[in-house]
């Protein structure tokens, strides 16, 4: 296996983890919230981190097919920018 296909696998493994958490943590955690984390009275920039963060788990729920493409569509590019940009070892020969 060449270099640049391995980089393709590690994209591919990313993008499916990625999807199967953000199916499945909704899951888990979505009846959890409260009844303000589900229905934020005051927007949802009022919640607490922990409060947003329920938040998002119910909203993620309530639109699996669309968040789990946002979620792989930014993991994607996370991982091959990654690869190409190298910006952990820029930023390690800075300090």
């Amino acid at each position: 296996m060449t270099h640049s296909g391995s980089e393709g696998y590690c994209v591919a493994n990313a993008v499916l983890m990625a999807i199967a958490l953000n199916i499945a943590l909704p899951l888990v955690l979505s009846p959890h919230a409260t009844m303000e984390e589900k229905m934020p009275p005051s927007g949802s920039s009022s919640l607490s981190p922990k409060g947003q963060f329920m938040h998002m788990m119910v909203h993620h729920k309530q639109v699996p097919l669309m968040s789990s493409f946002i979620v792989a569509l930014i993991t994607a590019l996370a991982v091959f920018l990654g690869y190409k940009l190298k910006p952990a070892s820029k930023l390690m020969s800075f300090l």
